[in-house]
């Protein structure tokens, strides 16, 4: 199934005893409380983030498949590949053969002729990042590109999901705590209270999608 998060991902949060137990052994269990924490999150920060990308999920490596900035695949023993961070394509700009931008929602595209404010579409000479496989260190890296914070506050949600699948009533202070401050964190970050470090829609600068800093959430020891 694709996902965004890793079942090794809650080792850093949760003994696999204890996620095992609030799963029932059911694999599936843990698949759709994860689906509805990322869903929390997307619908939160769609309004400022590229959440497709940054909460987008992981599958193997396909070279029918049009890639974008900072996409990742996700291929056998958990290794993670991702597009590296090109900048933004500015139609003023004196492009040279084998220059590397985005589009507006993060498309790759490689240059194949000198061009000035030729649109990407333009395939005499822009040509898009397909079939180009990802060990190609030109355009990929192996790398887990995902945001930290994201990774945490999406088991935060998804364990506070499960404990609530089983009894709302009895879930632990804990797990209640974590996911009050996960959702007011999300709330921060889309009033722009905070902002996260991950590519903001709309707000690109002329040389690349900008990167801005905002605060986090204080770590805590969540084992059980």
């Amino acid at each position: 199934m694709a996902r965004f998060l890793l079942t090794s991902d809650y080792s850093s949060i949760i003994q696999t005893v204890d996620l095992n137990q609030i799963t029932e052994n059911v694999v599936q269990n843990l698949y759709d409380s994860e689906a509805k924490a990322i869903s929390r999150m997307r619908t939160k920060l769609v309004q400022r983030y590229m959440v497709d990308i940054e909460l987008g999920s992981m599958i193997p490596y396909s070279a029918a498949t049009h890639y974008r900035t900072k996409e990742r695949t996700l291929e056998a023993g958990n290794v993670i590949y991702s597009v590296k961070k090109f900048n933004r394509y500015v139609n003023t700009t004196a492009y040279e053969a084998a220059d590397i931008v985005t589009d507006d929602d993060g498309y790759v595209y490689f240059s194949i002729a000198d061009s000035t404010d030729k649109a990407l579409t333009n395939t005499t000479y822009w040509t898009p990042l397909v079939n180009v496989d990802n060990t190609d260190t030109d355009y990929w890296e192996q790398l887990d590109n995902r945001y930290p914070l994201f990774v945490e506050i999406a088991m935060d949600l998804t364990l506070y999901n499960l404990y609530a699948r089983i009894n709302p009533r009895n879930i632990p202070d804990l797990r209640k705590e974590r996911n009050r401050e996960a959702l007011d964190q999300l709330d921060a970050w889309a009033s722009g209270t905070d902002t996260a470090e991950v590519m903001e829609i709309n707000t690109a600068e002329q040389t690349g999608f900008s990167i801005r800093y905002g605060s986090s959430i204080a770590k805590q020891d969540n084992f059980f």
